[in-house]
């Protein structure tokens, strides 16, 4: 697996600073959500100093007059009046940031997903990424709309009651407050673990979604070599570490849960008891006790909440951390500007090329094919044909050699734009959830009705309703309506280039046929390379090239190679006695 995507370690984890300065960073076009959720806290919490003093007030000279129709009161009312909207603004701007961040986060993720650079999408594991896509990036949307929606307004409010709590009286609340950094400090200890139990817990799920997801997208080999046991045995696995690790790391939040409640009863007790023996001593009066003891629910709710919070940026740190380093893998490469086409279609110049850590493929690639020629590349499993087509998609790079395209260097197009200018039909075909109409417009989104219909007619797709839904990678359709769907896709798109891996040698012979007959409606008037597995199907091809071991042994058409009787020949020679 590609360094970047390994499982993160203690020091990769980021602190919970960390964590939340990124987060805002992610969100910042909704800072002034989160600032007017800020502001109106602190409406709420003046709005509550001023009633928990006209209490104080209205207490104290009830005493003293019996009566409780005073200025005091009727500014009681008032504050309760602003205090009712003021608290609704701060709740719903609140939920407002969370949401809006959600929306951003999940767009940010799913772009850089789909820009992921093909060789570290290969080094990765498909199930592991969508985990961190989906289940860690929403554990952190959790944590951090919770937090910015309830926790940061309650410790605002919180921190503006203990000013105001102080100033009636300062002995009192210290008092009620001493208990508070003991039971933190145990948090603390038994909250230090939960970070690495969540992250062990979230690898572990994404290694069971990754193994789910082999089985349902390789069902039938699963079936055919009998793997039901053996995928099932490292499911199993997976799951039994990713619960021994949630059972752990709920363990602890259950743990710090008992410490929360005694954090907000506690002080509430010590205050009743101490706050009777100052008033006894004259150090307060009853309205200040009663005052403090208000103030406290306030004061206590982000105390109470403490091990919560503590916890939910323990389990934020570890999804974070997976997350993070999905946002941080490098992204593919942009490339240059939009060109025009000129010179010839396609040219390789001792192209030399290697994976990671692997020796080399292409070693010394050299061929040139002119506008409107129709080439085969040949070869054994292994010669480096599928290597080369990547490189000219510049699905990988970082070669040596010149590769052009249309008398342009691959690094001097936009990435985009170069695309524009192929078509890749392949053996698999993929469709997406939705109507045949539908995946043939995705060759060319500015297509028109008239021109998509008349894609379908050519691809010979007509006598089938384009317009019902044909499930999950189009497998509701068979092998060879789901080509010709292709197909037709690539019709409409109208590149210059086509570049064809064998579509048609896992289909039956009259989809063959079809789909054969599409085929050469489709090359008409393009550039043409085709990667060929069956050979006899190459007596209409311009040019043939015969690769081995990442180099053009041969070339010429099929009748020139067969006389040399050299690779080609013996490539030939062997399928036809179904060597």
């Amino acid at each position: 697996m590609n360094a970047s995507m390994m499982p993160a370690t203690r020091e990769t984890i980021p602190s919970a600073i960390q964590v939340v300065r990124r987060y805002l960073a992610v969100n910042a076009k909704h800072t002034s959500v989160l600032a007017s959720t800020i502001l109106f806290s602190f409406l709420t919490s003046v709005v509550l100093s001023v009633l928990t003093q006209c209490l104080h007030v209205i207490i104290d000279d009830y005493g003293e007059t019996g009566s409780i129709i005073t200025k005091q009161t009727v500014l009681l009312l008032i504050s309760l009046v602003v205090f009712i909207p003021s608290q609704y603004w701060q709740q719903f701007l609140g939920i407002k940031y969370g949401e809006l961040c959600d929306l951003t986060m999940r767009d940010k993720t799913f772009a850089i997903v789909s820009r992921i650079d093909k060789q570290t999408l290969d080094a990765g594991r498909m199930g592991d990424i969508l985990s961190r896509a989906n289940s860690d990036l929403g554990q952190i949307n959790g944590v951090m709309q919770n937090y910015f929606s309830v926790r940061l307004p309650q410790q605002i409010i919180g921190l503006v009651a203990l000013v105001v709590s102080l100033l009636i009286s300062w002995q009192l609340t210290l008092f009620s407050l001493a208990i508070v950094p003991i039971i933190a400090i145990l948090q603390l200890k038994i909250s230090s673990p939960l970070t690495r139990f969540v992250v062990q817990w979230q690898q572990a799920a994404g290694e069971s979604l990754s193994i789910a997801n082999n089985v349902m997208g390789g069902y039938e080999v699963a079936k055919a070599y009998n793997l039901d046991k053996q995928l099932r045995h490292r499911y199993d696995a997976a799951v039994e570490r990713a619960a021994v690790n949630g059972i752990n790391a709920n363990r602890a939040t259950i743990l710090l849960n008992p410490l929360g409640k005694v954090l907000f009863f506690l002080p509430q007790i010590i205050i009743c008891g101490f706050g009777v023996y100052l008033a006894s001593i004259h150090h307060i009066t009853s309205g200040g006790v009663i005052s403090v003891i208000v103030l406290n629910v306030f004061i206590g709710n982000p105390i109470g909440d403490f091990s919560s919070v503590l916890g939910a940026f323990k389990t934020a740190r570890g999804c974070a951390a997976r997350v993070f380093e999905l946002w941080d893998l490098p992204p593919e490469p942009t490339g240059g500007t939009e060109n025009m086409p000129k010179g010839d279609a396609v040219l390789f110049d001792n192209v030399v090329f290697s994976y990671p850590n692997k020796p080399p493929v292409l070693k010394g690639l050299s061929f040139s094919i002119k506008q409107g020629e129709h080439i085969a590349l040949v070869g054994a499993s292994g010669s480096g044909k599928s290597t080369a087509i990547k490189l000219l998609m510049a699905l990988y790079r970082h070669h040596k050699g010149e590769i052009s395209l249309f008398g342009h260097a691959i690094e001097a197009w936009s990435t985009d734009a170069l695309r524009q200018h192929i078509t890749y039909v392949g053996q698999e075909t993929y469709l997406f959830a939705g109507s045949i109409w539908d995946n043939v417009a995705m060759g060319n989104r500015s297509a028109t009705s008239e021109h998509i219909q008349a894609a379908i007619d050519d691809a010979l797709l007509n006598g089938i309703d384009t317009q019902r839904e044909i499930g999950e990678r189009g497998l509701r359709l068979s092998g060879g309506q789901r080509q010709r769907v292709a197909i037709a896709r690539a019709m409409v798109k109208e590149a210059p280039l086509l570049v064809l891996d064998e579509p048609t040698s896992a289909l039956d012979t009259q989809s063959e046929h079809l789909v054969s007959e599409a085929l050469r409606r489709l090359k008409q008037g393009r550039t043409t390379i085709v990667i060929a597995h069956r050979l006899s199907a190459l007596r209409n091809i311009d040019r043939v090239l015969c690769m081995q071991d990442g180099r053009i042994l041969e070339s010429g058409t099929h009748e020139q190679l067969m006389m040399l009787q050299g690779v080609y020949y013996r490539l030939y020679k062997s399928q036809e006695a179904g060597i």
